[in-house]
């Protein structure tokens, strides 16, 4: 048609066809009459023009505002509501764990907890047991670029959100009878450690699981009425080495007026960074003592023992039995050979289910390393 000009049925009334979801609806068409819709007649409303109920079709034609930022729509209600520095104190306030778990959410929130800040309140938390604050300051500026994220997950720590855990196993014969002529039992236990930000740590050694023993960790009260478990305290073995720990439990006092303390070097590691989720048995010793001074001196391990450890094959060996030596309780230093299986980190929430659980059976070998 010519500008200007308009074709036969067009009208100003309301189109005389409705679009229902890409399926065309014709209400009184005049395909036949060949004659535009009358004014008056009423349009058959969306929603009764089926005969079976299709509630959607009551939002159809609903004129909604569209935003006029579009960025700000992609958000969630809580990041429009939340600003971004009260985001950051909630981050602070939460466990390492729980961050990067929130990372994983959306890539608003893995953009906001990559601020520094959030990093810096965990890696205080992390070394306030061993250094001051401008230690950590000057580490994070010199070692790591002053980034305290990097330096989170490169630099080794002792996790205090959990257990750190060994099953260990070894053969004893039993007794023979008409069934059983030569008898083994297979003897499994565990060894438990947690620590503490403030340089403590509590221990024990028990053939009860993880899933039961955990709670008993939870609290220093209930740990506290417990005389299997050892307290006491750690430190750096050599200054500026993160990864190489000297545990030393409180004296075990007798009756006598003698007492035996119990000296562990562990090595702190991880499957991936920032994990720090392995912690490998050095040395295991007692020394014993009277009058509240030790009768030797503390068998501190030799560099080649903490070279040892670095060997794929040691735990291995250290579960077989390999080279194992007579333990002698009569000597004043006792170095013990049995249980220094590798230690797994195990978080509270992991502890009822852990693979650890398992009994013997469903467990035919396991390597902790």
């Amino acid at each position: 048609p010519r500008p200007g000009t308009r074709e036969r049925g067009e009208e100003d009334h309301p189109s005389n066809m409705v679009v229902f979801g890409g399926l065309y609806a014709l209400l009184d068409s005049d395909d036949e009459l060949d004659q535009p819709l009358a004014p008056e007649k009423p349009i058959v409303p969306p929603t009764v023009a089926f005969l079976t109920p299709r509630p959607w079709t009551s939002l159809y034609n609903l004129r909604v505002r569209a935003p006029v930022d579009a960025k700000h729509k992609r958000l969630s209600l809580i990041q429009r509501v939340v600003p971004h520095e009260l985001m950051v104190e909630i981050f602070k306030r939460a466990a390492p764990a729980d961050v990067s778990r929130a990372a994983c959410a959306c890539r608003p929130w893995r953009l906001l907890t990559q601020d520094e800040h959030i990093w810096e309140k965990a890696c205080l938390d992390a070394w306030e047991y061993r250094e001051h604050v401008e230690t950590t300051h000057a580490i994070a500026r010199d070692r790591f670029r002053g980034s305290y994220r990097r330096m989170f997950f490169a630099r080794p720590r002792l996790r205090t959100e959990g257990l750190y855990v060994s099953r260990n196993t070894y053969i004893k014969p039993g007794i023979t009878d008409w069934e059983n002529v030569k008898p083994v039992h297979l003897v499994c236990y565990y060894r438990y450690f947690r620590f503490f930000n403030s340089g403590e740590f509590m221990s024990k050694t028990s053939p009860e699981r993880l899933s039961k023993v955990f709670k008993l960790f939870k609290t220093k009260y209930a740990a506290a009425r417990d005389d299997g478990v050892y307290h006491g305290g750690y430190s750096l073995q050599f200054e500026g080495d993160d990864s190489r720990l000297h545990l030393e439990c409180a004296p075990r006092h007798r009756n006598d007026d003698t007492h035996t303390t119990l000296h562990m070097w562990l090595r702190l590691r991880g499957t991936h960074p920032g994990a720090s989720n392995r912690l490998d048995f050095v040395k295991l010793a007692s020394v014993d003592g009277a009058g509240g001074v030790d009768e030797s001196p503390i068998p501190f391990p030799t560099l080649a023992q903490w070279e040892e450890v670095d060997d794929p094959g040691l735990a291995y060996r250290r579960s077989c039995g390999i080279n194992i030596k007579r333990y002698n309780g009569t000597l004043p230093v006792r170095d013990f050979n049995r249980g220094l299986n590798t230690l797994v980190f195990v978080p509270w929430e992991h502890a009822a289910d852990h693979v650890l659980n398992n009994s013997a059976e469903e467990m035919d070998f396991f390597v902790t390393g």
